[in-house]
């Protein structure tokens, strides 16, 4: 076990590591700079810490081609790449470092390695976020809703949660909760109070209908979401629920990009975090563009142009003046496309996105989550908000007929809880291996 690792597990490791003082604090007011800069200082500001990233990258072996060149002549490095040679972009010394892993929710697991500092940043990055969304990360009481393994999933006796970090956190088992257990859950989200409930979309999205089944509110100040994608549906229904600035971030395992919303369709890149490159896709003036991110914080493991995979897309047709003004931070985007692992294969080969849109509207619907388990063949699992009916069935039906070609046959089947994965979170789509779109 590294030393990183060791640290975090030591009851002061949120001090010792995530918030080590001296970098932690710099790194903080590094991030008001930023904020408080316009585009040319910002440029210069993310420049030198682009040089730095490229003199880490030098010595590398899956860089040698590129040593001295221009920062635009690197290729693009991809997921494929990084996971058939990983030694190739990583830094030989583990001093200080630790290790993560990808769920492989994008179809290609990946083993990153990470730097002391990119810790540290990363959770100044979040704790710039939620005092932007008027909390305090560090000092408040938090809820979390997010997967970790608090008990047995058997075991369906109450309490559901576990207090931790000297009673300032309460974390949830949000795998048991479901209509029956919701009323626990909302007394004791209501007994302890919390400034911030720190959630996937998924597990607020399940407990803001619970709510609104009731009719229970709840003040909390800040909700903060990750790791999935937040509607602005979900947004609006959690802000009315607890009166709280709903606060969203988006990144990846391997930490080469920063963005986050204080209200709908206003995402912003945080150009302190990673050096962001929006490429066009599809027709000319859609609005989508693909992230492609450089590292800034990560010397154990410097990612160079990394295709992320990911699709930004624009509040409006942008020139090239303004898809730089949007990296940088200065303009704002609207959202993330679903990650492009939410798209299902038609028997033909082609992907179809918008799965997005599915669950959308349907009265009755607590949550739904589409599995292709053959080429022509999809299971919908759905939650309903009271027992399943004819008409909600239909209604499910209709939405899904919307986005599936006729060659694709579709079941639909009600179930009290949708099971998630390893990580603690439910995908919208999952597919069964092997069926992959072509190359």
């Amino acid at each position: 076990m590294n030393a990183i690792a060791r640290l975090k597990m030591a009851s002061l490791g949120d001090a010792l590591v995530r918030r080590f003082p001296p970098l932690y604090l710099a790194y903080r007011r590094e991030l008001a700079a930023f904020d408080a800069s316009d585009a040319s200082s910002r440029l210069a500001l993310q420049q030198r810490l682009v040089d730095r990233t490229l003199a880490a990258a030098a010595s590398l072996p899956g860089y040698s081609a590129n040593k001295g060149k221009p920062f635009d002549a690197y290729p693009l490095l991809t997921k494929e790449m990084l996971r058939a040679t990983p030694d190739d972009y990583r830094s030989p010394s583990g001093l200080l470092t630790a290790t993560a892993a990808t769920s492989g929710s994008s179809g290609i697991p990946l083993a990153i390695k990470r730097s002391f500092a990119s810790v540290v940043f990363e959770q100044a990055a979040i704790d710039h976020v939620v005092a932007l969304a008027g909390g305090d990360f560090r000092s408040d009481r938090i809820a979390v809703l997010r997967g970790e393994a608090i008990k047995d999933p058997s075991d369906r006796t109450p309490p559901y949660w576990r207090v931790e970090r000297g009673g300032r956190i309460m974390n949830f088992s949000v795998a048991h909760l479901n209509a029956e257990t919701a009323e626990t859950f909302f007394t004791a989200l209501k007994d302890f109070a919390p400034g911030v409930i720190w959630a996937y979309p998924s597990a607020l999205d399940m407990l803001a209908a619970c709510m609104e089944q009731k009719g229970w509110r709840l003040d909390v100040p800040v909700v903060l979401t990750s790791s999935e994608v937040l509607t602005d549906e979900l947004r609006a229904r959690a802000g009315q629920l607890f009166g709280a600035c709903v606060a969203d971030y988006y990144g990846q395992a391997e930490r080469v990009s920063f963005a986050y919303a204080l209200k709908a369709s206003t995402y912003r890149f945080m150009p302190a975090y990673g050096r962001v490159e929006l490429q066009p896709v599809g027709n000319e003036g859609d609005g989508r563009f693909r992230i492609i991110s450089t590292n800034l914080r990560n010397a154990a493991q410097p990612l160079v142009r990394y295709d992320t995979g990911d699709i930004a897309i624009a509040r409006a047709a942008l020139d090239a003046q303004g898809a730089a003004e949007v990296a940088l931070g200065i303009k704002p985007f609207a959202r993330i496309e679903g990650r492009e692992s939410e798209y299902l294969i038609a028997p033909d080969g082609s992907r179809l996105i918008g799965m997005n849109h599915i669950p959308r509207s349907i009265d009755g619907l607590l949550q739904m989550q589409l599995r292709q388990t053959d080429p022509d063949r999809v299971l919908v699992l759905a939650v309903a908000e009271r027992s399943e009916d004819e008409t909600l069935k239909a209604a499910i039906a209709a939405k899904v007929a919307q986005r599936l070609p006729q060659t694709m046959r579709v079941e639909i089947r009600f179930c009290e809880a949708i099971a998630r994965d390893k990580s603690g979170k439910m995908p919208l789509v999952v597919r069964e291996p092997g069926l992959c779109a072509p190359g």
